[in-house]
Protein backbone atom coordinates (compact mmCIF):
# COMPACT_ATOMS: atom_id res chain seq x y z
CA UNK A 1 0.00 0.00 0.00
CA UNK A 2 1.29 3.64 -0.40
CA UNK A 3 2.16 5.90 2.61
CA UNK A 4 -1.54 7.01 3.00
CA UNK A 5 -3.15 5.62 6.05
CA UNK A 6 -6.17 3.23 5.02
CA UNK A 7 -9.55 3.74 7.05
CA UNK A 8 -12.98 5.07 6.89
CA UNK A 9 -14.63 8.13 6.26
CA UNK A 10 -17.60 10.22 7.85
CA UNK A 11 -18.39 13.26 5.04
CA UNK A 12 -20.87 15.81 6.32
CA UNK A 13 -22.53 18.08 3.56
CA UNK A 14 -25.11 20.37 3.20
CA UNK A 15 -27.58 20.11 0.58
CA UNK A 16 -30.41 21.69 -0.79
CA UNK A 17 -32.73 21.05 -3.80
CA UNK A 18 -32.43 18.14 -6.40
CA UNK A 19 -29.71 15.98 -7.23
CA UNK A 20 -29.50 13.42 -10.16
CA UNK A 21 -27.87 10.07 -9.31
CA UNK A 22 -26.80 8.03 -11.84
CA UNK A 23 -26.63 3.74 -11.07
CA UNK A 24 -30.72 3.87 -11.44
CA UNK A 25 -30.88 6.19 -8.25
CA UNK A 26 -32.58 8.67 -10.03
CA UNK A 27 -33.26 12.54 -8.79
CA UNK A 28 -34.14 13.38 -4.78
CA UNK A 29 -35.22 16.70 -3.11
CA UNK A 30 -32.46 17.39 -0.76
CA UNK A 31 -33.19 19.71 2.24
CA UNK A 32 -30.57 19.76 5.02
CA UNK A 33 -27.25 18.34 6.74
CA UNK A 34 -25.75 14.61 5.86
CA UNK A 35 -23.44 12.36 6.54
CA UNK A 36 -22.02 9.61 4.29
CA UNK A 37 -19.78 6.73 5.31
CA UNK A 38 -16.91 5.96 3.16
CA UNK A 39 -13.74 3.64 2.70
CA UNK A 40 -10.50 4.69 2.37
CA UNK A 41 -8.89 1.09 2.05
CA UNK A 42 -7.54 1.29 -1.49
CA UNK A 43 -4.32 2.73 -3.03
CA UNK A 44 -4.13 6.23 -1.70
CA UNK A 45 -5.89 5.27 1.46
CA UNK A 46 -7.16 8.53 3.31
CA UNK A 47 -6.02 11.16 0.54
CA UNK A 48 -9.49 9.96 -1.06
CA UNK A 49 -11.00 12.70 0.99
CA UNK A 50 -8.98 15.50 -1.05
CA UNK A 51 -10.56 13.83 -4.58
CA UNK A 52 -14.13 13.82 -2.86
CA UNK A 53 -13.59 17.99 -1.62
CA UNK A 54 -11.98 18.79 -5.27
CA UNK A 55 -15.66 17.37 -6.60
CA UNK A 56 -17.65 19.35 -3.68
CA UNK A 57 -15.26 22.73 -4.29
CA UNK A 58 -15.69 22.37 -8.43
CA UNK A 59 -11.95 21.37 -9.30
CA UNK A 60 -12.92 17.38 -10.19
CA UNK A 61 -16.00 16.97 -12.81
CA UNK A 62 -15.13 13.33 -12.85
CA UNK A 63 -18.15 11.47 -11.17
CA UNK A 64 -17.74 7.96 -10.94
CA UNK A 65 -19.24 7.17 -7.27
CA UNK A 66 -22.64 8.03 -6.17
CA UNK A 67 -21.19 10.58 -3.42
CA UNK A 68 -19.58 12.30 -6.51
CA UNK A 69 -23.33 13.59 -7.68
CA UNK A 70 -24.12 14.75 -4.28
CA UNK A 71 -20.53 16.24 -3.12
CA UNK A 72 -21.18 18.26 -6.53
CA UNK A 73 -24.24 19.52 -5.76
CA UNK A 74 -23.97 20.21 -1.99
CA UNK A 75 -22.19 22.22 0.18
CA UNK A 76 -18.72 20.73 2.18
CA UNK A 77 -18.76 21.02 5.55
CA UNK A 78 -16.58 18.64 7.46
CA UNK A 79 -15.19 15.22 7.50
CA UNK A 80 -14.42 12.62 10.27
CA UNK A 81 -11.95 9.99 9.72
CA UNK A 82 -10.44 6.87 11.56
CA UNK A 83 -7.39 4.87 10.22
CA UNK A 84 -7.73 1.32 10.13
CA UNK A 85 -6.84 -1.60 7.88
CA UNK A 86 -10.45 -3.58 8.76
CA UNK A 87 -11.78 -3.84 5.86
CA UNK A 88 -15.30 -4.37 7.21
CA UNK A 89 -15.38 -1.38 9.77
CA UNK A 90 -17.47 0.84 6.87
CA UNK A 91 -20.31 -1.25 7.22
CA UNK A 92 -20.21 -1.66 10.74
CA UNK A 93 -20.26 1.98 10.77
CA UNK A 94 -22.70 2.86 8.61
CA UNK A 95 -24.82 -0.27 10.52
CA UNK A 96 -23.88 2.16 14.06
CA UNK A 97 -25.39 5.17 11.85
CA UNK A 98 -28.50 3.72 10.74
CA UNK A 99 -29.44 3.17 14.65
CA UNK A 100 -28.87 6.98 15.99
CA UNK A 101 -29.89 8.84 11.99
CA UNK A 102 -32.62 8.80 9.60
CA UNK A 103 -31.55 7.15 6.06
CA UNK A 104 -31.37 9.63 3.35
CA UNK A 105 -31.44 7.63 0.21
CA UNK A 106 -32.06 3.73 0.02
CA UNK A 107 -28.87 1.90 -1.68
CA UNK A 108 -27.06 4.97 -1.71
CA UNK A 109 -22.91 4.14 -1.69
CA UNK A 110 -24.12 0.50 -1.18
CA UNK A 111 -24.15 -0.86 -3.92
CA UNK A 112 -21.23 -3.66 -3.16
CA UNK A 113 -22.49 -4.57 -0.07
CA UNK A 114 -25.67 -5.25 1.52
CA UNK A 115 -25.72 -2.25 3.95
CA UNK A 116 -29.62 -0.33 3.11
CA UNK A 117 -27.83 3.06 2.88
CA UNK A 118 -24.43 4.61 3.51
CA UNK A 119 -25.96 8.35 3.48
CA UNK A 120 -27.94 9.32 6.52
CA UNK A 121 -30.01 12.89 6.96
CA UNK A 122 -28.42 14.95 10.09
CA UNK A 123 -31.40 16.19 12.25
CA UNK A 124 -29.17 17.65 14.88
CA UNK A 125 -25.80 19.09 13.76
CA UNK A 126 -24.31 18.81 17.78
CA UNK A 127 -25.52 15.83 18.47
CA UNK A 128 -24.15 14.22 14.87
CA UNK A 129 -20.66 15.64 16.31
CA UNK A 130 -20.95 14.11 20.04
CA UNK A 131 -21.59 10.77 17.80
CA UNK A 132 -18.46 10.97 15.24
CA UNK A 133 -16.61 11.21 18.82
CA UNK A 134 -18.20 8.39 20.23
CA UNK A 135 -17.81 6.61 17.80
CA UNK A 136 -13.97 7.00 17.36
CA UNK A 137 -13.95 9.50 14.58
CA UNK A 138 -11.82 12.60 14.65
CA UNK A 139 -12.37 15.65 12.35
CA UNK A 140 -9.93 16.75 9.85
Amino acid sequence: MSGEPAGVYVLWLEVLGEVQIRHRLGCWRLNGSYAYVGSAQGPGGLRRLQRHREVAEGRNATRRWHIDFLLAAGIWRGAFVMETEDPHLECRLARALAQRLPPAIPRFGSSDCRCPTHLFAIPDVPGFHSLMFELGLHPV
